[in-house]
C-alpha cells in the first residue's frame, strides 16, 4: 500500500485505455460483415441505376422503376441475412471477454492497493444490461432493415433519382451503428460487471470507485471519484456542464455509449499516500480537457 495514489491513478487510466481497445475490436468484429454487404448492396444498386438512365434521354419509365426496386428489395435481404445472429454471437463473445477483464483487472488492483486478493472467486456474468443490448440486437438490424425499405417507393425514386437511392442506403448503414452501440455498452457494462463482483468478493466493506476515462464527457467526469456499494446506483444527473446530463441513477458505467469510464474496488480505510485517490480522481476530471 505504499505507493502513491498518483501511481493507482494513472494505472487506473490506463485500464479505460484497455477497455476502449476492447470495445473497438468488439465493435470491428460485430458490424464489419454487415458494414461490408449495405457497401456492396449500394455499389450493386447505383450500377443498375446508371444502366437504366444511360439508356434513355428521359427519365426511367415505370417498368424500369418497378424493376429497380425489386432488385434492391432483393439486395437488402441479401446484405441483411444473418446479420443479426452474428452480430448477437459477436457481441455476446465479446461481453464474456470483458466481463473476465474487468474482474481480472479490479482484483489486481484492489490486491496490490490492499495487500491481498479477494477470499473466494467470484461468479462471472456479463449482467443484465449488456444481456439485454446483446439480445436486443437482431431487432435493432431488423428495424433498420424495414425503415430503409418503407423509404423505397416508386414516388421517392421517381422524383428523387439516384440520390432517393442513395437515402435508402443511408438510412439502412444506421443498423451498423446501432450495433456499434449495443457492443460498446455491453463490453463497458460487461466490464463493470466483473469489477462488481470482485467488489463482493473482497467483502462487505468494499466499494466501487468510479474511473472516469481521460477523454470523458462533462457528465462521466462528475463521477469520477464518486464510490457507491456493489449493487448499489450511482445518482444520476451528475455533470460538469448542464449541456450534457443523464438524470437516470445507474449501478455503473456506461453512463452513455461509448463511454470507457470503469470502476475499481476501493476501500474508505485504504491508504496509497499523498491526496486519497478518489480525490484525486475527482481534481484530475475536473481539470480534464476533451479532445
Amino acid at each position: 500500500m505504499g505507493t502513491d495514489s498518483h501511481t493507482w491513478a494513472t494505472h487506473a487510466h490506463k485500464q479505460t485505455a484497455d477497455l476502449q481497445a476492447l470495445e473497438q475490436q468488439a465493435t470491428h468484429t460485430a458490424t464489419a460483415p454487415l458494414a461490408a454487404a449495405i457497401a456492396a448492396a449500394q455499389r450493386a444498386a447505383t450500377t443498375q441505376w446508371l444502366t437504366i438512365t444511360s439508356a434513355v434521354r428521359t427519365a426511367p419509365g415505370a417498368d424500369a422503376i418497378r424493376r429497380l426496386l425489386q432488385r434492391i428489395r432483393e439486395l437488402l435481404a441479401g446484405a441483411f441475412r444473418g446479420q443479426g445472429a452474428h452480430a448477437q454471437q459477436a457481441i455476446q463473445e465479446a461481453a464474456l471477454a470483458a466481463v473476465q477483464f474487468g474482474a481480472a483487472q479490479a482484483a489486481r488492483i484492489g490486491t496490490l492497493i490492499g495487500g491481498s486478493p479477494p477470499p473466494t472467486s467470484p461468479v462471472l456474468e456479463p449482467g443484465p444490461q449488456a444481456q439485454a443490448v446483446t439480445e436486443g440486437v437482431t431487432k435493432a438490424i431488423d428495424n433498420e432493415h424495414h425503415a430503409a425499405l418503407a423509404l423505397l417507393t416508386t414516388a421517392a425514386i421517381t422524383a428523387g433519382g439516384l440520390a432517393g437511392v442513395t437515402a435508402v442506403f443511408r438510412r439502412a448503414r444506421r443498423a451498423v451503428a446501432r450495433v456499434a452501440n449495443a457492443a460498446a455498452v455491453a463490453v463497458t457494462s460487461a466490464a463493470a460487471a466483473g469489477a462488481a463482483a470482485v467488489a463482493r468478493a473482497f467483502g462487505p466493506h468494499m466499494l466501487l470507485l468510479w474511473v472516469a476515462e481521460v477523454d470523458a464527457c462533462p457528465a462521466c467526469r462528475a463521477y469520477a471519484g464518486r464510490t457507491t456499494r456493489p449493487g448499489k446506483p450511482f445518482p444520476g444527473g451528475l455533470t460538469l456542464d448542464p449541456r450534457t446530463v443523464f438524470p437516470s441513477p445507474i449501478v455503473g458505467p456506461p453512463r452513455h455509449p461509448h463511454c470507457r469510464c470503469v470502476v475499481i474496488p476501493w476501500r474508505s480505510d485504504w491508504q496509497t499516500g499523498g491526496t486519497p485517490l478518489p480525490l484525486l480522481l475527482r481534481q484530475r476530471a475536473q481539470t480534464a480537457r476533451r479532445i
